[in-house]
C-alpha cells in the first residue's frame, strides 16, 4: 500500500480463533485519538479538547449574561428614546432590530478585538503547551465559523435586551412612569445565580482536574524508572544487539542491557484469540503483546511474581513467554503459572503488573514473548551515582560506533514518563485561566450591576444615613442583595458538580475521591471574590456625603 500524507496509516496487530492479521488505522487520528482499549480506539486527547471547548463557550455565555443583565438594568435611560420612536411611528419590530443590531454590531467589534488578542497571545499558549504552530489567518472555514460565532453571540447577548426595551409604553415612559415589579429585579438576580453557577462549577472542575493529574503521575509504576535510559534502535544498530550490548557492558556504570519492540511506556499491539488451558468460549479478550531481548525483566527493574527471566542459558525459549498478574487474573490461572501452555508458547514467568499506556486506566493484560532479531528500542540500566553523565557520554561513544552517520538520541525513562503529563498539566493550566476568566467576567457584570443599583439607590441610603443608619449597615444592605444570588449559586452549583465530577472520574480506573474541601474552597473562593467586587461600591455609598444626594430634593 502507498503512503502519503492522506493515507499513511499506523497499523496494530489483531489476532482471531484462527490466524494473526492486520488492520489499519488512519495515522492522522493517532493525535487526537491515541488511546486504545481491548484493541479498539478509545479517545485521547480529543476529550481535553472537548473540555476546553465546553469551557470557552461557558466564558462566552457569562459574557453574554452580563450584557443582558447591564442592557435590562439600564433601560430607564433608553425608555424615552423607545418612546418617541414609537410616537414617531416606529414599530416594536423596527425597534427590535435595532437593539439586535447594536448588539451583533457590538459582537462584531468584540470579535475583531479578540482576533488581535489571539494574534498576541498564542505565542504564549505555544509555550506553555509545548507546541509550535502558525496559525492560517486567512482560511475561509476559520473565518466562515468566527462570523458565525461572532453573530451568534450578538444574538443571543441582544435577544432578551431587545425584546425587554421594546415593549415599555409610549404613554408611560413619557410621563416618567417605568414599567416596574418584581420581574426586572428577579431576573436580574438569576442571570448572577447563572453566571456564578458557572464560575463555581470551573473552579471545582480545575481543582479536581489538577488533583487527578498529580494523583496519575504519583501512581506507583510498578518497575524501577530511575537511572533507566531507553534508546531507539536506528540504522545498523536495531540489527546488532549482541555487538551493542558487548560494548555497553564493557562501559563502567551500565549495570544491564537489554531490547524490545515497545518501550515501557506506550505499547501497541494487541490480539485476541489466545488459548489456554479451561477457556471457555466467553472469556476470550484482547491481549497486549511485546517482544523483548534476554535480560528484559531485569534491565526494566520488574517484579517477577513467579518463574525467570528469559535468559540465553535456556535455549528453548523462544518457544516461552512471560505475562503479566493482569493476564493471569483473566485467564484464571491457579499458581503455580509457569509451565502452563499458552497457545504454542509455555509460560516461564508472571511479571508484577506495571503502568503503561493509559496512567488512569487498569493494568491491561499483556505477554511478552522472547524475540532475538531486529528491536526497535534499546534498554540500559546504569548505576546510581553521580558519574551519571560520564556514563550517557560513553554510551553515546559505542552507539555512534555502529552509527556514525545518526545523531544519538536516548531517553530516561522516568523523564519521558512525567513527560507525558506536561502537555495535560499545560492544557490544565488553560483551562484553569479560563475558569479565572469565567471568575473575572461575571465579577465585572456584578461590578457593573452593582455600581449602578448603589447610584438608583443613593438618595435611599442618605436618607437612611440621615435618621441615623451606620455605615456598616449601609454597606451590608447594599450587598447582602448581590451575595444571595452567589450563596444560591454555590448551593446548585455544588451538587451539581459533585454528580458530574463523580460520573467523570468513574470512567478512570485509577481516580481520586472526591472530598469535601474541594467544594468549600471553590465556593469560598468565589464568595470572597464577589464580597470584595460588591464592597467597593458598597463602602464608597457607606461613606459618600448624603447632603450631595438629596440637594436636588
Amino acid at each position: 500500500m502507498a503512503l502519503n500524507t492522506k493515507l499513511e496509516k499506523l497499523f496494530l496487530q489483531k489476532q482471531d480463533e484462527k490466524n494473526m492479521h492486520l488492520f489499519a488505522y488512519p495515522f492522522a487520528d493517532m493525535r487526537l485519538y491515541g488511546n486504545f482499549k481491548n484493541g479498539k480506539p478509545n479517545g485521547g486527547i480529543i476529550y481535553i479538547i472537548m473540555m476546553l471547548s465546553m469551557v470557552g463557550l461557558f466564558v462566552l455565555l457569562i459574557a453574554c449574561v452580563n450584557f443582558m443583565n447591564l442592557a435590562t438594568a439600564r433601560s430607564e435611560q433608553r425608555a424615552k428614546e423607545v418612546g418617541i420612536r414609537k410616537v414617531m411611528g416606529a414599530s416594536r419590530r423596527a425597534i427590535i432590530f435595532q437593539f439586535m443590531s447594536e448588539a451583533i454590531l457590538m459582537s462584531f467589534l468584540a470579535l475583531l478585538l479578540g482576533v488581535f488578542l489571539s494574534y498576541l497571545a498564542i505565542p504564549g499558549f505555544m509555550q506553555i503547551s509545548g507546541n509550535h504552530f502558525s496559525p492560517d489567518y486567512f482560511n475561509q472555514k476559520i473565518w466562515g465559523l468566527l462570523i458565525a460565532l461572532g453573530l451568534m453571540t450578538g444574538i443571543v447577548a441582544g435577544s432578551y435586551p431587545s425584546l425587554y426595551l421594546s415593549r415599555f409604553q409610549p404613554v408611560k415612559v413619557l410621563k416618567g412612569i417605568m414599567i416596574k415589579g418584581k420581574g426586572g429585579g428577579m431576573l436580574r438576580k438569576g442571570l448572577v445565580t447563572f453566571q456564578f453557577i458557572i464560575s463555581i462549577f470551573l473552579i471545582i472542575t480545575t481543582i479536581v482536574f489538577f488533583k487527578q493529574i498529580d494523583h496519575m503521575e504519583r501512581r506507583p509504576l510498578g518497575y524501577n524508572s530511575d537511572n533507566l535510559i531507553e534508546i531507539p534502535a536506528r540504522g545498523d544498530m536495531a540489527n546488532k544487539f549482541s555487538i551493542v550490548k558487548n560494548d555497553l557492558l564493557q562501559i563502567p556504570g551500565v549495570k544491564f542491557v537489554s531490547a524490545g519492540n515497545d518501550d515501557l511506556i506506550r505499547f501497541g499491539g494487541a490480539f485476541n484469540g489466545l488459548e489456554w488451558p479451561g477457556k471457555t468460549a466467553d472469556q476470550d479478550f484482547y491481549i497486549t503483546s511485546t517482544s523483548v531481548q534476554y535480560d528484559w525483566v531485569k534491565t526494566a527493574g520488574l517484579t517477577l511474581k513467579e518463574g525467570r527471566d528469559f535468559s540465553p542459558e535456556y535455549g528453548a525459549d523462544s518457544l516461552s513467554c512471560l505475562i503479566n498478574e493482569a493476564a493471569a487474573r483473566r485467564m484464571g490461572l491457579k499458581e503455580p503459572i509457569a509451565g502452563t501452555k499458552l497457545g504454542n508458547n509455555t509460560v516461564i514467568g508472571v511479571v508484577q503488573d506495571f503502568v503503561y499506556n493509559n496512567a488512569s486506566s487498569a493494568v491491561e493484560p499483556m505477554i511478552v514473548y522472547l524475540n532475538t532479531g531486529s528491536m526497535s528500542h534499546f534498554f540500559v540500566r546504569i548505576a546510581n551515582n553521580d558519574r551519571w553523565k560520564d556514563c550517557v557520554a560513553q554510551i553515546k561513544a559505542a552507539v555512534k560506533k555502529i552509527n556514525p552517520n545518526i545523531p544519538f538520541d536516548f531517553h530516561f525513562t522516568k523523564e519521558e514518563y512525567q513527560s507525558n503529563f506536561s502537555q495535560i498539566r499545560s492544557i490544565g493550566l488553560m483551562a484553569n485561566i479560563f475558569g479565572g476568566m469565567a471568575i473575572i467576567i461575571s465579577c465585572l457584570g456584578l461590578f457593573g450591576l452593582s455600581a449602578f443599583l448603589a447610584e438608583r439607590r443613593s438618595k435611599e441610603l442618605s436618607i437612611r444615613k440621615v435618621l441615623g443608619a451606620s455605615s456598616q449597615s449601609i454597606w451590608f444592605a447594599l450587598s447582602n442583595d448581590f451575595l444571595k444570588p452567589v450563596f444560591i449559586a454555590f448551593i446548585i452549583s455544588a451538587p451539581l458538580s459533585g454528580f458530574i465530577m463523580g460520573k467523570v472520574l468513574s470512567m478512570m480506573d485509577y481516580h481520586i475521591q472526591l472530598a469535601w474541601w474541594m467544594f468549600v474552597l471553590a465556593g469560598g473562593l468565589a464568595i470572597f471574590i464577589a464580597l470584595i467586587t460588591v464592597s467597593f461600591n458598597g463602602v464608597k455609598a457607606a461613606i459618600a456625603n448624603p447632603i450631595k444626594s438629596l440637594r436636588t430634593e
